[in-house]
Formats: C-alpha cells, structure tokens, sequence
C-alpha cells in the first residue's frame, strides 16, 4: 500500500495504459481521479477500481482551456491537493515526415505537448504551496530517437523530456519531483486513433501493440518506479532498450539501422517502431 490515500490523478484513463494504471494505484489504496473525454468509458473503469477509497470522474477534453481550468478547480474542491499527476492523455502518429500536413503536425504537438504542460501549470502553484507533488508524464521510444512514420509525435515526446527535466531542477527545493515513462510495445489503441498525415486515424491495431506487453504488467512496472521516484520509468522490450543504448553510445550505427528498418518497412505501411 504505498500510496495508500495519496491524491492521483490520471487522464486518458478511459482505456490502456491509463486503465491499467487507475487499477494499479486502486489496489493500493490511492484516491483516485480519472479523466478522459468519455464519460461512460470512466465509469466502467470506475466500477472496476478496487481497493481506491474515493474515485472522483472529471471528465474534460485536454484541448479544452476552460476545460482543463474547471477541472483542476473540481479536484482542488474534492480533494484539497494532488499527490501525483499522471499525464497520459495523448495521440501518436502514422505517417511520413513529407506526408504530414502543418495542420496535423500542430494538432499533435497541440495534445501531446501543450495540453500537458498547460496542465501542469495550472497544478505546479499548489504543489509548490505544499512543497511536495510528483508528475508522471507518459513519453515514449520516440522520446529517445526518431522513428519512421512519427516525426511530430516524436518531436512532442522529445520536447517533454526537455520540458520536464528542467522543471524537475528547478523544483527540486520545493520538493516536486518529474518521472517520464519511456514506452514501447504495450498493449493500448494508440495505433488505432493515431494520425495519418491528413489527419485522418489510421484505423487498426498494430503489431507492436497487439504482441506486446499487457497494460496490467506495464502499470506495475511504472508503479514500482514511482514509488522510488526515478526520474525515467522504462516499459522496453530487450531489443528496443539495445536501441536507446545505441543512440546514446553509438548513434551513427542506429541511424542506419534505422534506415534499413525504414526501407524493409516500405512494404509493410511502413508501422515503425514503438508507440
């Protein structure tokens, strides 16, 4: 029970990550909110939070800016505080660098980057107020190098470990500390709703997501690195873990490993790697 009646707050916790999370942190006695755009959605995943002696629905689009605003005022009146925020609500990518439209590159960076950092900032003055608070912000592979077919997803990932590395300096006296999950191959729809260049979803399941780990493994590994406050959380496979290593050590012989992967994916819709 380590976060026995701690305060969490989860958003895009209607489905995947964000599901398996709200169980994992119910089973251990945290108060929970749920957020998504589906009302119905978060019911049911509050029906199944066992153990969570308070489950309070916010739903709000993350878009929203008077949504995110009356959101934070409902928790703060519930709930007086948030212990830990978990940032997950987020949409991914499927298309070329070439095929992407503007409009589409900003609509990504627009939920995957602005939204969360809006968000933090309407929350960052309470927490400093208490000097203590936790953000746990859902990042990915594509956090760590890029990938085909994730251009501005990727660069959104990278901008929120830039974001939140430095805020996780500069609060440090105020005790408030910033985790990054660094994810892949974990068992979600974010296949399903990620844009092609036009913005339209691509529309199935991809193999990475499908055969890869459960959401229900992957909440407890994320839970056991929050509860030791680890600045990233990895969520990797063996082989996707050798590709972050190379990046950091050896990024000339990624890149064109990279690039063969790109060409014998040519075929195959180009799926790419990661989330």
């Amino acid at each position: 029970m380590r976060f026995k009646d701690q305060v969490v707050w989860i958003t895009g916790a209607s489905s995947g990550i964000g599901e398996g999370l709200a169980y994992g942190f119910a089973r251990e006695g945290a108060k929970l909110v749920l957020s998504a755009r589906r009302l119905a959605e978060l019911e049911r995943v509050k029906a199944a939070c066992q153990g969570a002696p308070d489950v309070l629905l916010v739903p709000f689009d993350m878009l929203d800016d008077a949504g995110r605003q009356n959101a934070v005022k409902t928790v703060l009146a519930h709930y007086g505080h948030v212990d830990i925020m978990v940032q997950n609500a987020g949409v991914s990518q499927r298309a070329l660098a070439k095929d992407t439209t503007l409009v589409v590159d900003r609509a990504i960076m627009e939920l995957d980057y602005f939204s969360v950092i809006a968000l933090t900032k309407l929350l960052l003055p309470h927490m400093i107020e208490r000097k203590a608070g936790h953000f746990v912000v859902t990042s990915s592979v594509a956090g760590k190098f890029g990938t085909p077919m994730r251009s501005a997803y990727s660069a959104a990932k990278h901008a929120l470990h830039g974001y939140f590395d430095t805020l996780a300096v500069e609060c440090s006296p105020y005790n408030i500390c910033a985790s990054l999950l660094v994810i892949a191959g974990v068992q979600s729809n974010v296949s399903v709703h990620a844009l092609k260049g036009d913005g339209s979803t691509w529309g199935k399941m991809d193999e990475t997501q499908s055969a890869g780990m459960s959401a229900a493994d992957c909440a407890r590994i994320i839970l056991n690195g929050v509860a030791a406050k680890k600045r990233e959380i990895n969520v990797l496979d063996r082989g996707t873990r050798r590709f972050i290593f190379l990046k950091r050590f050896f990024p000339g012989i990624l890149h064109r490993m990279m690039v063969k992967k790109t060409l014998e994916r040519f075929q195959k819709g180009l799926a790419g790697l990661g989330r």
